[in-house]
């Protein structure tokens, strides 16, 4: 009891509590700490999720299809084997469309052959068919130039001397009248005898001067009319027979050019409905979706060890889900071992490097931590300001007792970045920055024959309290942990 209340009484007096040293108005002292060497190590957490080695994605690649429908498929979670049936989707759409394309192959290949024999007729009739507008052409210019060199005169010469024989028949006829009536007067025939016979001479008077009226009409429209157009029907025919020959020698060989390119036409479209039907086919086979490999099939894909589109795909395979191409509706995950995916800000890439080792610990285990090793980061941002990186863990270790580590799995990775045996380190409150250059670093040193002064120093990492000294300061050492007032 007595050397309890001792011992009290001289740390009162060391402390300057028992002669009154103590008052409220003297100025607190600042804590002074000594610099030493040793052991330092700065580690980095970083969050983790678990991704299993050897997953399979499941991906719909259609090459034409694009309508699939489901009918059934495995719920998540599911174990199957390699060859087992995922999904099934409703084909007759698709079987649809196939007996239709095989009907459009067959009518195509009719169409490609009555266009072949089309062409070999044309091919061969061509020379046939310029040779008759040759002929055509031939006659009418024939035609044309004998009308102008003599048969337009002798037209109208024809018309002339028809003419010209009416009038005569007429004049004959009138001579004729006038020498029976002059007959009649001078003999003794009977007045009834008489009668008949003039009556017979005047009407063929009356009938010819008729005749040569009616003549004379046609004589001259056939001279003013009728000769002119005949004319210019034949001039114009001449032309047209010229006109459909140079035709005739330019359309046809084109003609027979279109033909083969329309020929050539159907015989690619022909091509491209055997592709498509190929195609089709194909797809028909993804009807029925199948496991590439043993594993546990769970909803969607996984990016980096987190499932980014389960639950939109859980939706989308129902009875009646429509399914988009290039679409992973499954991941598969293996019974094997698995790694981790870390982000890693940008402020930290620079001091981690490949080889790092440290500790896992899974969020469902957190007394359960495995060790681990940095395998390999990522060349670019995964994420704005975020790097990506691989941890391997190893596949069997006494530290997880045999829990699983289950793809999509949170953990937290705490890797050592330095471990150094014989190092000058102080505390990082210690460690003050310059006011016109945060980039220079100094501290607060005590002398025993003077007021505390500024020294700069050189830093390098930190741990989680206190910050390796590269230059500036030694172990025996006496720093400030505060900034002295007024500084």
């Amino acid at each position: 009891m007595f050397s309890r209340f001792a011992m009290v009484l001289c740390s009162m007096a060391l402390l300057g509590l028992g002669n009154g040293a103590f008052s409220e108005d003297a100025p607190a002292q600042p804590k002074t700490h000594p610099v030493t060497s040793g052991p330092f190590e700065v580690t980095a957490t970083f969050d983790g999720w678990v991704q299993s080695l050897g997953t399979a994605e499941v991906v719909l690649q259609p090459e034409e299809w694009s309508a699939f429908t489901v009918e059934s498929a495995v719920e998540a979670g599911t174990s199957v084997k390699a060859g087992d049936t995922l999904v099934t989707f409703d084909a007759r759409g698709i079987d649809r469309e196939i007996d239709d394309l095989k009907y459009q192959i067959i009518a195509g290949e009719l169409g490609i052959k009555l266009a072949q024999i089309e062409l070999e007729v044309l091919d061969k009739s061509i020379p046939f068919d310029i040779e008759a507008a040759e002929r055509s052409a031939l006659v009418a210019q024939e035609e044309w130039e004998y009308y102008q060199r003599l048969g337009e005169s002798l037209e109208k010469e024809s018309t002339g001397e028809n003419l010209k024989n009416i009038r005569e028949t007429l004049d004959g006829s009138r001579e004729e009248l006038s020498q029976l009536e002059k007959m009649y007067k001078a003999d003794d025939l009977t007045e009834e005898t008489e009668e008949i016979i003039l009556k017979r001479a005047r009407r063929e008077v009356e009938r010819g001067e008729f005749l040569l009226k009616v003549s004379q009409v046609h004589h001259d429209r056939r001279l003013q009319e009728e000769l002119p157009r005949e004319r210019r029907q034949k001039e114009i025919a001449n032309d047209r027979e010229a006109q459909s020959l140079a035709k005739t020698r330019v359309t046809l060989p084109l003609t027979l050019q279109q033909k083969k390119v329309e020929l050539e036409k159907l015989a690619h479209a022909q091509k491209h409905l055997s592709e498509r039907l190929a195609r089709l086919q194909k797809d028909r086979e993804l009807m029925t979706v199948k496991a590439p490999i043993d594993g546990r099939a769970m909803y969607g894909e996984i990016e980096r060890g987190r499932w980014v589109t389960a639950d939109a795909m859980k939706g989308n395979l129902r009875r009646g889900g429509a399914i988009s191409a290039n679409q992973v509706i499954y991941t598969l995950v293996p019974p094997a071992g698995s790694f981790v995916h870390i982000d890693i800000p940008e402020k930290d890439r620079g001091v981690l490097q490949t080889g790092l080792r440290g500790r896992i610990t899974p969020t469902a285990y957190p007394g359960s931590p495995i060790p681990c090793e940095l395998k390999a980061f990522s060349v670019g941002f995964v994420k704005d300001g975020t790097f990506g990186g691989l941890v391997e863990a190893p596949a069997a270790s006494p530290e997880t007792k045999g829990l699983p580590a289950i793809t999509g799995m949170t953990v937290k990775v705490r890797l050592v970045v330095v471990t150094e045996n014989n190092v000058v380190t102080i505390p990082s409150a210690a460690v003050f920055a310059d006011d016109d250059d945060p980039q220079l670093k100094h501290v607060w040193l005590v002398t025993a024959d003077a007021e505390p002064k500024k020294h700069p120093v050189e830093i390098g990492l930190s741990s989680a309290s206190r910050t390796h000294i590269k230059t500036g300061l030694q172990a025996g050492d006496q720093i400030l942990v505060t900034k002295p007032e007024g500084k």
